[in-house]
């Protein structure tokens, strides 16, 4: 017996240099046709489906439907006694994706701290639906004056920006070009 995910064109061209052919049994089972004994293949993702297995379409490429199965791939995941790393396994990246994308994205964004959901946002998707006071709460005052737009800086006084540290003088000079 072979399971398979999926029939690929390098299965076929394995079993056609063999001189073998194919016999469908139906659902997703196969017979190969000129082998010295008797050898089936059933292709995980039409099994699952013909007899509607969670367990197969955890294996093969479809989404479970059930929430023992989903279960019950977490508990493997988390199996000590295991001989083998899970992560070594054959296809664990896409078992995983399965499985986090059958969780409610609240459950699998409370796994990460903050820090690290935040982590390759770009500023403006980091700070997206922040109110303006939220996005400079904590700045200095002069931090803050950066953060206003050219205009507002060049309605500033010159006795005024005198006041303002040496850098901050100069980076807003630079903007508003006196």
């Amino acid at each position: 017996m072979l399971l398979v995910p999926s029939r690929t064109r390098s299965l076929d061209a394995d079993v056609a240099a063999l001189g073998l052919g194919w016999d469908d049994l139906g659902g997703g089972y196969w017979q190969l046709r000129g082998a010295a004994f008797a050898l089936v293949v059933a292709e995980i993702d039409p099994v699952a489906e013909a007899e509607d297995d969670d367990m197969l379409r955890l294996f093969g490429h479809g989404e479970p439907r059930t929430r023992e199965a989903r279960r019950w791939l977490a508990q493997q995941l988390g199996a000590e006694e295991m001989a083998m790393e899970m992560q070594d396994l054959e296809g664990f990246e896409e078992v995983i994706r399965k499985l986090v994308a059958a969780l409610p994205a609240e459950q699998v964004l409370a796994a990460y701290a903050p820090e690290q959901r935040m982590a390759g946002l770009p500023p403006e998707q980091r700070m997206a639906g922040l109110p303006p006071e939220q996005r400079v709460a904590g700045l200095p005052p002069e931090q803050v004056l950066l953060a206003m737009p050219d205009d507002a800086l060049r309605a500033l006084s010159d006795a005024y920006l005198e006041t303002l540290s040496a850098e901050t003088r100069a980076a807003i000079r630079a903007r508003i070009g006196r």
